[in-house]
């Protein structure tokens, strides 16, 4: 029976991209750039040497490397051959390292030369990766085979594999500096999540170019990076994100989209933009922490000309989109309706499913769903809530409450929120009083054991620079704004947080320091 073929997948992206623009600038990163015919034939060359070597759909190769072109060869060419990235977080290090490399099953792993060292390092942990399948860029160490030398000797063809909807793309680790590594294995299908919904959604087509200032392997980087690739339009990767370097590649490149999380905007918002030639840009997105209001307002001030989206979702495989239009209409502080063909429910502790208006923990389904967490079933059954329909929906561990619209509301992270005296705090509210005051940079509220209360909240607070303001008095100020039962117990001045990528920040590592910080403060008075 005749069969059209459907070749729709992103391992099909490149190789389409070269038909309709060959000599069109794909991807640039600082001085260098490669066209749509040069990626097409440089990702073959990968692919095929990675077959030439025994490996086939299903194989698992890690890729360990900040931004750069090779990075973003390697992470499309591994794709094209059938074979499963493994993107490691390059601020991994230690046994964290070796054992998220284990946990994925990894056969092989590339590097470069800012990496080597670490995994060197970890060597002699590498349970799966042959002595043989170390590869680096740059100048060859020993132990290490050049990368270079490996791509350029396979066939620029087409590489002969067929790959399936259902195949196995990625596996991306949520965490993995404490506790155990969960890996994210996300299907060919499901990563078409990003192009088919946030390309609608953000308005993405092929004259636009992708300031990508988080890490490759970021889920959020693939909310503009993915949906520009699909369009035929132009991506631009900063080795290392600074406010200077995205500006300067903003105005460079003519940057169209960008997504940055929350840290980033705050520090972007201290420069002097004037200076910058911004007027391309047509869509700032943003994500991983809830965006300050007074945040907000200032982006809209200073990016008249752009659009502010920001998106909600995991990297399990949801996502919602607030729109300018939902703005518009008065639904300010909403993470927006559900994306492309999600659904989006809000359950009690008991796994019932509340009316609007109700707050409880988000569970959710959308066709960009994980496989599972690769390699542990039991923590894929955890995370997983079935509705009275049998139905599988996963469960957010996030806290938040829907209107009678659809528009979804966010109040926390589940384990964020603290109970005091019985009555539950949320930490984003006390945030939100807290950058308000005209010299916080950045807040983040925990709850810390009380013996009366069970816990009591504690501010953790980065001023802007050049001002100065005392801890107690900012305590006062902010505690006179705040209802009696949220009030402040302790607030902390702070350098920094403790942050997992692209300057999320890890509220469990901060709970700890604030105790450990508070326990010696006792001890010296």
């Amino acid at each position: 029976m005749l069969r059209y073929e459907h070749d729709h997948l992103s391992s099909d992206v490149i190789a389409h991209n070269a038909r309709l623009y060959c000599d069109k600038t794909a991807v640039v990163c600082g001085d260098r750039a490669l066209t749509w015919g040069e990626l097409n034939k440089r990702t073959n060359r990968v692919a095929n040497a990675l077959r030439d070597l025994g490996y086939d759909k299903g194989d698992k190769i890690a890729v360990f490397m900040p931004n750069s072109l090779e990075s973003f060869e390697l992470f499309w060419g591994v794709v094209k051959s059938g074979c499963v990235v493994v993107s490691l977080n390059t601020m991994l290090e230690g046994q964290a390292l070796a054992r998220l490399a284990n946990a994925s099953d990894a056969q092989a792993i590339f590097v470069d030369e800012s990496t080597r060292a670490l995994i060197d390092q970890q060597r002699g942990n590498l349970l799966n990766i042959p002595r043989h399948r170390f590869f680096t860029t740059g100048s060859v160490a020993e132990g290490w085979r050049s990368s270079e030398e490996f791509i350029t000797a396979a066939s620029d063809t087409a590489p002969d594999v067929k790959i399936e909807p259902d195949d196995s793309m990625t596996i991306i680790f949520t965490s993995g500096t404490t506790g155990v590594p969960k890996g994210i294995e996300h299907s060919h299908f499901g990563r078409l999540n990003y192009p088919l919904g946030f390309g609608m959604g953000l308005s993405i087509s092929r004259y636009s170019v992708a300031i990508c200032a988080t890490p490759i392997y970021a889920s959020g980087t693939w909310i503009t990076m993915f949906p520009t690739m699909y369009r035929g339009g132009k991506v631009v990767l900063l080795e290392k994100y600074s406010p200077e370097a995205f500006l300067e590649a903003v105005e460079r490149e003519g940057g169209t989209h960008s997504f940055l999380v929350p840290t980033q905007y705050i520090g972007l918002l201290q420069h002097d933009l004037t200076k910058y030639d911004l007027s391309t840009l047509q869509g700032l997105i943003t994500a991983g922490q809830t965006l300050p209001k007074i945040i907000y307002n200032k982006l809209l001030n200073v990016f008249n000309h752009a659009k502010i989206y920001e998106v909600y979702g995991m990297t399990e495989g949801f996502a919602t989109l607030a729109i300018p239009g939902d703005i518009e209409r008065g639904k300010r502080g909403t993470v927006g309706k559900a994306s492309f063909l999600e659904d989006i429910r809000v359950i009690d502790s008991e796994g019932k499913e509340l009316p609007h208006g109700q707050i409880g923990e988000i569970v959710a389904y959308g066709p960009g769903m994980m496989k599972g967490y690769y390699g542990r079933p039991d923590l894929t059954r955890e995370a997983t809530w079935i509705a009275p329909s049998g139905r599988t929906y996963l469960r957010s561990g996030d806290l938040g409450w829907m209107d009678e619209e659809g528009f979804l509301f966010v109040t926390g992270r589940l384990k964020d929120m603290i109970k005091s005296g019985g009555i539950n705090i949320y930490a984003s509210d006390l945030e939100g009083v807290l950058m308000q005051h005209e010299a916080v940079k950045e807040v983040a509220i925990v709850g810390i054991p009380h013996e009366k209360w069970s816990e009591t909240p504690v501010a953790a607070v980065i001023l802007k620079q050049g001002r100065t303001v005392d801890a107690e008095t900012l305590r006062n100020w902010a505690n006179e704004r705040l209802s009696k039962y949220q009030r402040l117990s302790h607030l902390l001045i702070r350098e920094d947080f403790p942050r997992a990528t692209y300057g999320k920040v890890q509220k469990t590592e901060l709970c700890n320091e604030v105790i450990a910080q508070l326990a010696r403060e006792h001890v010296e008075t």
